[in-house]
């Protein structure tokens, strides 16, 4: 499967203004045109995967909504299944999935997100397995090409575990700043070189209010740290 981890950061990296904090304040500095590119990936792809912090901060839709039937399959992964059902996700038809753990399963809620028409799985004990969630999603729901939209968390995850193939993002021009604010990536990190996810500049393009740009995993640096593993 490909993993696209696409974002919209600041010049430092940066996702939002602080913990509990919408992305969506930097989405007033992008154009109409700039939001149909967004959602017009988002039609490229088989599903969409954000955090459960997304979920309470932004309560986003994750739909494209400049092309009719051409929504991706939403993916929330979350330790547990404590995501409100007044959410966005749940207030439509389109197919959704919420991953869990062992230690988060909760029949009752369980019943009520089915209730609501959409699906529960449950990978990993203590936390969502993303190695395993994604050959169940290729293999069993047919996603080939995943659009991750997270928070710095979930992106340490996918990164961590050497799952991401493409990153793509659109960097505003302005500063946040803040030790506190959350980043592209966030998580332990590392602090050795040899142990960092390397990628390679596949294109850069100078918009009028941002930059594109797109990197991919070169094959060196994966097999390097499949030796590290």
């Amino acid at each position: 499967m490909k993993v696209t981890v696409f974002s919209q950061v600041s010049i430092d990296g940066k996702l939002t203004f602080g913990s509990g904090y919408s992305s969506k304040e930097l989405f007033q500095l992008f154009t109409e045109e700039d939001m149909q590119y967004i959602h017009k990936f988002r039609g490229e792809v088989n599903g969409i995967m954000v955090g459960k912090n997304t979920i309470l901060t932004d309560n986003p839709f994750l739909t494209n909504r400049f092309e009719q039937a051409k929504n991706p399959v939403r993916i929330i992964p979350t330790r547990t299944l404590d995501i409100p059902l007044e959410s966005n996700i749940f207030a439509d038809d389109e197919r959704t999935i919420i991953v869990t753990t062992e230690n988060g399963w909760d029949e009752r809620k369980n019943e009520l997100i089915r209730q609501k028409g959409k699906e529960v799985i449950v990978c990993g004990h203590d936390l969502v397995d993303f190695d395993k969630l994604f050959e169940i999603l290729e293999t069993k729901y047919g996603i080939h090409h995943l659009m991750v939209e997270g928070g710095g968390l979930l992106n340490w995850y996918v990164f961590d575990q050497n799952l991401v193939n493409e990153i793509i993002l659109m960097q505003l021009p302005i500063i946040i700043g803040g030790t506190a604010n959350i980043s592209l990536v966030d998580g332990q990190g590392y602090n050795q070189l040899s142990y960092t996810k390397r990628f390679e500049v596949a294109d850069i393009q100078l918009k009028s209010n941002y930059t594109l740009m797109r990197y991919i995993r070169s094959e060196g640096a994966l097999h390097d740290n499949k030796k590290l593993s």
